[in-house]
């Protein structure tokens, strides 16, 4: 089993412009999420994947390395594809970009997990909803599983009407695996209503039949969608103490380069 990580970015966001490159702490918000994964023991050579020549140059800068692409990739799932097409691995993990909070620790559980399941094809982590106000925030993607643990569907706002339900309700994080060929199938299948609507890629894997396996983390830990979560974001990174240790870490200026 080959595992590359790859970090999919670009400018054009939707809710908020340029966010990746936005600063944090003397960061950028890329950078951030690229020194967090390196920090992880069970992952290697990290990948940015990007379109735009300012994300690249900057990530270059930090001694980063860059996968060009093409830059009208519609999702991250795509442009992971175009990266990945000329390099040798059997399986690739996607972290998003927009993840600063990144545990390396939950990072090693996902690739663990992936190494002790290698029937399965595809993997997503998730964590536990603490905030009722989350179930039907449009920014956050939930999900519902099996009774094997496997990803049935996902939503932006409850399809459930019955409340008491809400605790088998799971939060989508930014952490996502593929086999090789199952990105390739996923990428070259005819995009469907549902995941095209709602802007929820890991839907066109299901209404196409891919089991998607879902790995819960300790704690869901917010991304930054808005002006509203970067605030959070920065509020966490100021007050939770192994944040602020990771935030030290991460800074320091002999920080490894990758």
């Amino acid at each position: 089993m080959l595992i590359k990580v790859i970090i999919p970015c670009h400018l054009d966001s939707l809710r908020l412009k340029r966010k990746v490159l936005i600063n944090i702490e003397g960061l950028p918000m890329i950078e951030h999420v690229r020194r967090r994964v390196l920090l992880a023991e069970e992952i290697g050579e990290v990948l940015i994947a990007t379109g735009d020549s300012e994300i690249k140059d900057i990530v270059e800068s930090f001694g980063g390395k860059v996968v060009f692409t093409n830059n009208i990739h519609q999702n991250g799932t795509s442009r992971v594809f175009e990266a990945i097409s000329k390099i040798n691995c059997s399986h690739v993990l996607l972290v998003q970009g927009d993840e600063p909070l990144l545990i390396p620790s939950y990072l090693d559980l996902f690739v663990k997990s992936i190494k002790e399941s290698k029937d399965e094809m595809m993997w997503n982590a998730i964590s536990e909803i603490n905030n009722p106000d989350d179930i039907d925030d449009n920014n956050k993607v939930k999900c519902i599983l099996n009774i094997k643990n496997q990803i049935i569907f996902c939503f932006r706002k409850s399809p459930v009407s019955n409340s008491n339900y809400n605790k088998n309700i799971f939060k989508i994080q930014g952490l996502i695996a593929f086999k090789k060929e199952t990105l390739a199938k996923i990428v070259n299948t005819k995009n469907t209503s549902f995941s095209y609507l709602e802007s929820i890629e890991q839907m066109k894997a299901i209404e196409n039949g891919i089991k998607i396996k879902a790995v819960k983390l300790p704690e869901g830990l917010p991304s930054v969608n808005d002006i509203d979560e970067l605030r959070l974001v920065k509020k966490i990174l100021s007050e939770d103490q192994n944040q602020i240790s990771l935030l030290k870490k991460i800074s320091n200026e002999s920080f490894k380069k990758n």
